[in-house]
């Protein structure tokens, strides 16, 4: 299995003289267009993808999350959230296993197998390992660190964008060479891969309106996927060689940034009653949120990446929910990405809980939300800001489903807005300020390309949960067809 994380398949096909080795795959195999999770809780798909299940199960939406027990945000640790991926079981079954850089995963607990993790992820949980764990020094000495780095959301300069476009492209190189490595001097009946230099590329490099490149395609973006093509190019050489079964997927895509999260907390502000004038923010919001929205970016980026992961996490954390008084506050937005994430202070549920679960404050609460936000509209053009106000415990439960967002507010499709109004809460003023020009998009693909097949076809669309059983299947059930 070779993951090409966020790849966009259209930007794949207008691109297909410049992406020869994708191209070849997508002409060669089977396509499956594939629905994820990614249009409620964009975080979620790869631990979704590597369960099997849900997120309403494995409870897995971002890298920080909400732990209602200490009132505070905290990263997802493996002491905590821990999700296996089906792999484990064909490890257990006797099936040797390879596994790199699967975003979303914790330190490896295979028992024979080899696993990289955290190597050159977009997404990462935990640290670099590997299993076993004398793998790291040798890793290292001959790859060195992926150059990807930390994504800072913060806004970017030109000059750091070219950076990141040549970080980005000289990682897919080390990441094809690592993976090939891996390939050929271990055992293994199941290969796992993923490049996630599209994903970092899609985000930071995604043309903004107006910017063309080669072609009309974007071409600092093109070059990181001409690095990733090249790169499956080589692993797919390889595995002709191997007589194996390859699957080339995305679990999700990627297209320009419509996200309006950055409106979130400031509605938030405005329902509670403490909204100020713009040049006085009001005292609520706590210190380091004040900071994060008045500091230059430069200035965030240089403290940043000089600081370590523990202390940008506690950072994040009280400024997303710093300056609440949990005695009076009944909802609060938590740490998001593109949609909109809000909790309810629930009794029982939340260490400093108001709100009795079920009850006539919760649904007023509820109604409450809803209406304020569908109420919304883009200043200058009166198109509505919101798409929809989901709920993602009706849409996704299952045992862990108390650990994602309770309220998820989707977006209209306009592009990022910097003043909205409505009738109750008046004009609301804000900018994006994450530094990204591109965002997810729901929809992934799989291509399966089976020994000796010369031409595929298009399948009926699937779901990204369908990936784990299709390898199960080919693995396990080998022998009886």
């Amino acid at each position: 299995m070779i993951g090409v994380d966020a790849a966009e398949l259209s930007l794949i096909r207008s691109a297909r003289s410049r992406l020869p080795n994708l191209a070849r795959a997508l002409d060669a195999g089977v396509l499956r267009r594939l629905r994820s999770t990614a249009d409620l809780l964009a975080g979620s798909v790869w631990p979704t993808f590597y369960t099997g299940a849900l997120p309403g199960v494995h409870g897995i939406y971002h890298h920080l999350q909400w732990d209602a027990e200490r009132m505070r945000l905290r990263r997802v640790a493996d002491d905590w959230l821990h999700a296996e991926p089906f792999w484990y079981e064909l490890e257990r079954r006797g099936k040797r296993v390879v596994a790199l850089d699967v975003p979303m995963t914790f330190p490896s607990r295979l028992t024979r197998g080899v696993e990289v993790t955290c190597w050159g992820s977009h997404d990462q949980l935990v640290p670099f390992s590997t299993r076993p764990a004398r793998l790291a020094g040798t890793l290292r000495r001959r790859f060195g660190r992926h150059p990807m780095g930390d994504e800072i959301p913060v806004e970017k300069s030109a000059g750091e964008r070219e950076r990141i476009r040549a970080r980005l492209v000289e990682g897919a190189r080390r990441k094809a060479e690592l993976s090939l490595a891996l390939l050929r001097e271990h055992e293994w009946d199941f290969f796992v891969t993923v490049f996630g230099e599209c994903h970092r590329g899609g985000h930071l490099l995604w043309p903004e309106e107006g910017a063309e490149g080669d072609g009309g395609l974007p071409s600092a973006l093109l070059d990181v996927y001409r690095a990733v093509d090249a790169g499956v190019g080589k692993l797919l050489d390889a595995l002709r060689r191997e007589d194996a079964t390859v699957v080339v997927f995305a679990l999700h895509g990627m297209g320009p940034n419509t996200s309006q999260e950055h409106f979130v907390p400031r509605v938030m502000d405005r329902l509670a009653g403490a909204a100020a004038p713009a040049a006085a923010p009001p005292a609520r919001r706590g210190a380091m949120r004040f900071l994060r929205e008045t500091l230059p970016a430069p200035l965030q980026n240089a403290v940043a990446r000089a600081v370590p992961v523990a202390v940008r996490d506690l950072v994040v954390s009280r400024a997303t929910t710093g300056g609440h008084d949990w005695g009076a506050t009944p909802a609060f937005a938590v740490l998001a990405d593109l949609n909109g994430y809000l909790r309810f202070n629930l009794r029982g549920r939340e260490r400093d809980g108001i709100l009795e679960p079920g009850g006539a404050a919760h649904a007023r609460r509820r109604d409450a939300l809803r209406e304020a936000f569908c109420g919304l509209r883009i200043a200058g053009t009166d198109a509505p800001l919101v798409g929809a106000v989901r709920f993602a415990q009706d849409e996704l439960p299952g045992a862990r489903s108390h650990h994602l967002p309770d309220v998820v507010v989707t977006w209209s499709g306009a592009p990022p807005a910097e003043q909205v109004a409505s009738d109750r809460l008046g004009t609301i003023s804000g900018s994006i300020a994450t530094g990204r020009t591109g965002n997810h998009r729901p929809d992934g693909f799989c291509v399966v390309l089976r020994p000796g097949a010369e031409s595929g076809g298009e399948e009926a669309a699937g779901h990204i949960t369908d990936l784990a059983p299709l390898a199960m299947d080919a693995l396990l059930n080998e022998e009886a067809r």
